[in-house]
This record gives C-alpha cells, structure tokens and sequence, in this order.
C-alpha cells in the first residue's frame, strides 16, 4: 500500500510537496538511499513493517520530491528497499544546493542493512542494523549500532559510531571521529580531523596528519597508531601486558607503564596482551593505565 500527499512532519516551511511510501517487509531487510542534499534520518521500529517520507525541505525542491523513486523488491534474502532523490540541475545564478534539500525519512525493522549516499546531506541512523555502507561529500555521519560492519567515507563531515560488532572501516579528510566501541578492531584515516575511540576490543590501525588520537580504554590486539603533528594518547586497561615502541621527531614520549613487571611472567597466558606502535613527527605521544 502506498499514498501521497502534501505534509511538512516537522520538517520544512509551509506545506512542502512530500511522499509517503509504506511496504509489508517481514524478515530481513536491505535498504539503500540515495539523497544528494538535505538529510536522511532512518530509525528502526518492530513490526515487520518499511514505512518511508520524503519531503521537501525548500520550496525549489517539490520537483525532485514528485520525480522521487522508492520500490520494494521480494528476493531469496529478504526484502529491498530502495529510495532514490534525483539531482537538481542549477536554473539560476543563485542557484545553491540549499534549494535542492530534500528530507528522507524511513522507519524499517531491526537488524536492516543500510546502504545510503549522499553528497552534502546529513545522515543518522538511530536504533540496531545488521550493517552500514555510508558515503558522504561534506554531510555528517551519525550511526548508533551497527552490530555487523561499518564502513563510512566522507570528505568534510563528522563521523561518530557509538556501537560496532564487527570492524569499523572510517575514511575523511576534514571530519573528526567519534566510536564508542569497537568490537573486532578498527581502521581509521584522516587529514585534519581529530580520532577519539572509547573502547577498543580487538586492536585498530589509525593515520591522521595533523588530527589528534585518543583511546580511552585498549584492552587487546595489536595498535599502529601514525600522525604527523596530532598528538597520539592510549589508555590501557589495568592488568594487561605491553609491548610499546613509540617515537616521535620533535614532540615528547610519556608513558606510566611498566612492561615488565606489571604482571608476573608465570600469568601472561591469563592476561591480555597488546602491542603499541606509535609514531609522529611533531606531536606528543602519552601511553598510560586506563581508570579501573
């Protein structure tokens, strides 16, 4: 079942030309979402059920709201979904990619797997999906759990993963990051844009230029932590075992941790171990025991 008809839900100045899309999805479920400019909000609701809402978020946009695509498609896996936002082609002078925003809305089951690109177009998904593809110019990438893969590229825009069961694959250039957690390690790379990672389970492999790396709590794996003039500083969690190699040019290397002698040899097969290459040219490197 479908309909359309004019809405602003919030979102919007006036009655903006909107469409609505609902779709009978029981089991799993793949969407993919393409919106240039504007935003694209997804949040996960039980019922087995894909309800969507595009609308126009500048008068300028009712066209690529009436010209949008949304389809449904039975497969051997489940279901997808797709929701596709045409391009807006410049009419005037002050012609700005503002007066193409369009708002995509979609509630989809649990455990989805969300596949969306956009160029200058926010992202957040709120709730628990299976797994994320992302990939954004200069919009903001906000994510709550993902409890497969993530993989989330973008040029200028912020990028924070609050959960990720499995590994998390980041790349900007001007965007800071922010991961709560990451379950089977991570691959983080940026230019300018600072890294913060709360936890690390399994290890990760960050390379920033001039952004700053924090960990709040290592607990295993192997760390190859690389920038050029960002600071670089990794919290341990107490009682595991250290292997720690860090240099850096011109900046300072601290550390509070005694590898040797933190544990006893006769208990490092009940313990964690970590190893931590650290390296930067200019920046400060700081290795030390993360709070109990």
């Amino acid at each position: 079942m479908s309909e359309v008809h004019n809405t602003d839900a919030g979102w919007g100045e006036g009655r903006n030309e909107s469409m609505e899309r609902s779709f009978e999805t029981p089991g799993p479920v793949s969407l993919r979402v393409e919106n240039a400019s504007g935003k694209v909000e997804i949040e996960t609701s039980r019922g087995g059920r894909t309800d969507v809402l595009i609308i126009a978020l500048h008068p300028a946009a009712d066209e690529l709201v009436r010209r949008a695509r949304v389809s449904e498609r039975s497969t051997s896996f489940g279901h997808e979904v797709t929701v596709e936002i045409p391009h807006a082609r410049p009419r005037a002078r002050l012609w700005s990619a503002d007066s193409a925003a369009v708002g995509v809305l979609v509630r989809v089951p649990p455990d989805t797997g969300i596949d969306v690109s956009t160029a200058s177009a926010s992202v957040g998904a709120h709730g628990r999906y299976g797994a994320a593809r992302i990939r954004s110019a200069s919009g903001a990438v906000s994510l709550d759990e993902i409890i497969g893969r993530a993989k989330v590229r973008t040029a200028n825009g912020d990028i924070q993963l609050r959960t990720v069961g499995d590994t998390a694959d980041v790349e900007t250039a001007a965007g800071d990051v922010r991961i709560g957690a990451a379950a089977a390690g991570a691959k983080i790379t940026t230019a300018s844009g600072d890294v913060r990672l709360s936890e690390s389970l399994q290890g990760v492999t960050i390379k920033t230029a001039s952004g700053d790396q924090r960990i709040d709590r290592a607990a295993a794996g192997d760390y190859l932590l690389q920038a050029v003039s960002g600071d670089i500083a990794v919290a341990v969690v107490p009682g595991s075992l250290v292997r720690f190699d860090a240099g850096s040019i011109s900046g300072h290397v601290q550390s509070d941790i005694e590898v040797q002698s933190d544990r006893p040899a006769e208990a490092a097969g009940d313990v964690a171990k970590l190893s931590i290459q650290a390296k930067t040219v200019s920046g400060d490197i700081s290795v030390v025991r993360a709070a109990g």
